[in-house]
């Protein structure tokens, strides 16, 4: 009972920050970015902790749990992407987004490519961020509900017959909470405390299951004991040729890719206070997810070694946690899952609120961003995208495959125009709505089109053909159309 009640005093208290922030959304701006006022630590941790979800406290420490050390190729794979992010895509989305004015990425997007009286690429923005997130923010939604249910299960408390569904909408509720209240400063500050939280179970967990088992040689001995091939970078099935190269390596390394297009990541380089700490925001920002990225998958391989028949891998971290540790400190790691979700859900609930208040109720509706509706606009629409994610979370899935495909559609309609945006001075409306439109549609039907070019040896999603299709297009479209300087020429 002792962890029920540490856990209940963490959820108790980030929704304390909610209601504390209140006072600080005097204006959309405030409510969406914070005013860009954001230190190089709270912009540095709400960035990764954002970033990583329970995909790092739940999904990785299963898919090692499953998988073995194959895992690894997608902790380069992210690590890859977060560096590209920190020191490409943040100085210069920093600086262009204050010169545009800009607070959200559709906002960006349609300033830096002029819409005229046909817009295109605003509500293309717009729409790739609704639907990926109905999806993204389900899967942290699916996750609150496995950590609800095996918490509650361990310590002995009885909810019936359906634990996952009240575990889960415990969680949708504190989560709903204080992001309605607090807007972009009480998501950053909690962030802060979630990301610190974060890393320091999944660098401690293993450490405590290592001193247990007796080892490396130990962990290393009963790996091979259970599956010589959770050792190797090939998959428990020991998966070769092209199946190798496409199903494992690509598929895994393909989460690199998706970081310029994931909207909750990059407002927090947006508001940044001051770009001259850009250098030190990423600095933190990098070593974190290097430690988070080892010690996810550490928790997952110690796991496989204590717990060898799961019939659910998403469990892993949660279960390592209640037979490791003193009752007070399994309480303060299985907060910390919970910390993973709401640290996503919450960003990913402000982004999508922010898109409609700004993008649609401001630039359609002709609303001011000073007023008082703008923030309840934002309020509401937190609460609705909630409501609308919950159907698809009721049946439980796996929460690494739900992340990967809902970054797959925000990587493939977002990431590659974003890239362009920021890099290259010759790209258009035109070929900037060509490629997030292709890009999003490939990625969304992908299950659909697969089948019809040879199945399982292709890619695992739509994230990579997605992708490359909108940087090509994007960019080729843009060569053949004038831009909105040669038609003035004209």
């Amino acid at each position: 009972m002792t962890v029920l009640v540490v856990f209940v005093v963490y959820l108790v208290a980030l929704a304390a920050i909610g209601a504390y922030c209140v006072r600080f959304n005097r204006s959309l701006a405030d409510f969406v970015l914070g005013g860009r006022r954001l230190g190089p630590w709270v912009a540095a941790l709400s960035a990764q902790a954002s970033d990583m979800s329970a995909w790092l406290l739940i999904g990785l420490p299963a898919t090692a749990y499953a998988q073995g050390l194959s895992a690894l190729w997608a902790a380069v794979g992210c690590g890859a992407g977060t560096v590209f992010n920190w020191l490409v895509v943040a100085p210069r989305l920093r600086r262009e987004s204050e010169r545009h004015g800009a607070l959200t990425i559709p906002d960006y997007l349609a300033a830096r490519f002029p819409e005229g009286r046909v817009r295109l690429v605003l509500p293309l923005a717009v729409g790739v961020i609704l639907l990926a997130y109905a999806t993204y923010i389900a899967s942290q939604f699916i996750a609150a509900g496995k950590i609800f249910q095996t918490t509650l299960e361990q310590v002995g408390l009885d909810l019936g017959s359906h634990p996952y569904h009240v575990g889960m909408l415990t969680g949708v509720g504190i989560i709903l909470l204080y992001t309605a209240l607090g807007g972009f400063m009480a998501v950053a500050w909690t962030d802060l405390l979630q990301g610190i939280l974060m890393v320091t179970t999944v660098v401690v967990l293993p450490i405590v299951g290592l001193v247990g088992l007796g080892g490396l040689a130990v962990l290393w001995g009963r790996l091979e004991g259970a599956n010589p091939a959770l050792l190797g970078l090939a998959g428990a099935e020991g998966a070769s040729g092209l199946a190798f190269w496409m199903g494992v390596v690509a598929a895994n390394l393909s989460w690199g890719l998706g970081y310029p297009g994931q909207p909750h990541i990059l407002a927090r380089f947006m508001a940044l206070r001051d770009p001259r700490e850009m250098r030190r925001a990423a600095l933190i920002g990098i070593t974190w997810v290097i430690l988070a990225m080892w010690g996810a998958i550490f928790v997952g391989l110690v796991g496989r070694a204590f717990f060898g028949n799961l019939a659910d891998p998403d469990h892993v971290m949660p279960r390592l946690a209640l037979r490791l540790v003193h009752p007070v400190v399994a309480g303060t790691m299985i907060a910390a899952a919970m910390a993973a979700i709401m640290s996503t859900v919450d960003s990913q609930l402000l982004v999508a609120a922010s898109a409609v208040e700004q993008d649609i109720y401001i630039r359609y509706f002709g609303g001011h961003p000073g007023d008082r509706p703008a923030v309840w606009i934002g309020r509401l629409t937190v609460l609705v995208l909630g409501a609308l994610a919950l159907p698809i979370a009721w049946n439980p899935a796996s929460v690494y495959n739900t992340v990967f495909n809902a970054w797959g559609v925000l990587a493939a309609g977002l990431g590659p125009v974003v890239c362009l945006g920021l890099l290259s001075r010759r790209t258009n409306r035109w070929g900037a709505a060509v490629g997030m439109l292709v890009g999003m549609a490939v990625a969304q039907l992908w299950p659909e089109i697969k089948p019809l070019f040879g199945g399982d040896l292709l890619f695992r999603n739509g994230l990579i053909p997605g992708f490359f299709l909108n940087l090509a297009l994007a960019y080729l479209v843009s060569l053949a159309t004038p831009t909105e300087r040669t038609r003035q020429a004209r």
